[in-house]
């Protein structure tokens, strides 16, 4: 999108991804013992090492990619190293809890790991378009 439109709906997507990280940063130093990326009343299986260590550092990213991104400091920077990092918890964290959900023979158990999944799956696009979107001078 280019033009004065675009930038103004670049801008309103700056502003909500930036909200909704710094939101989530609190979020992960409030509950460490829940799934990272997207603050879940799930908590972290004890099968996956690391749990205070990969949400505390979860936190930190949110906290400072957020803050970067609603400061227009280095926002493609920022978003890029933000939805990269919750690209990976998709892969390592969600993806294992996925796969153990749709071995359960319950229905609302699989709905439930596809439900977690792809919501922070999407909440990953959604940064990763925001870097996309932002001009590469910035």
């Amino acid at each position: 999108m280019r033009g004065q439109g675009g930038s103004k709906l670049i801008t309103v997507g700056r502003v909500v991804i930036a909200i909704a990280a710094i939101f989530y940063s609190v979020e992960h130093f409030l509950h460490p013992a829940n799934v990272p990326g997207v603050p879940l009343e799930k908590l972290m299986p004890a099968w996956i090492p690391g749990h205070l260590l990969i949400s505390y550092l979860t936190g930190t990213i949110l906290l400072v990619a957020g803050a970067s991104i609603l400061l227009a400091r280095k926002t493609r920077m920022a978003a890029t190293y933000l939805g990269t990092w919750i690209v990976l918890l998709v892969l390592f964290i969600y993806g294992p809890i996925l796969i153990a959900a749709l071995a359960d023979p319950s229905t609302a158990v699989k709905v439930e790991g596809i439900n977690y999944f792809f919501d922070t799956l999407l909440f990953a696009g959604a940064i990763l378009a925001l870097a996309n979107a932002t001009p590469r001078t910035d």
